[in-house]
């Protein structure tokens, strides 16, 4: 999909990017991989059956 036919939010958020300098934009790029790291680590645990069985015990208790 090309840009133009982006919400008008991320075109702002483009444009921003394209204001950083190279460090800033790396340091950004790093935190955003970071963050989908951890929401792909959640995303396994609440799977994982053990996890699922220890939650269930918490909420028994």
């Amino acid at each position: 999909m090309l840009i133009k036919e982006r919400s008008s939010e991320l075109k702002i958020i483009v444009k921003s990017i394209d204001a950083l300098n190279i460090t800033e934009q790396l340091w950004l790029l790093e935190h955003i991989a970071h963050q989908i790291r951890i929401k792909n680590e959640l995303a396994s645990m609440a799977q994982d059956p053990q996890i699922q069985a220890e939650l269930s015990q918490i909420n028994m208790s």
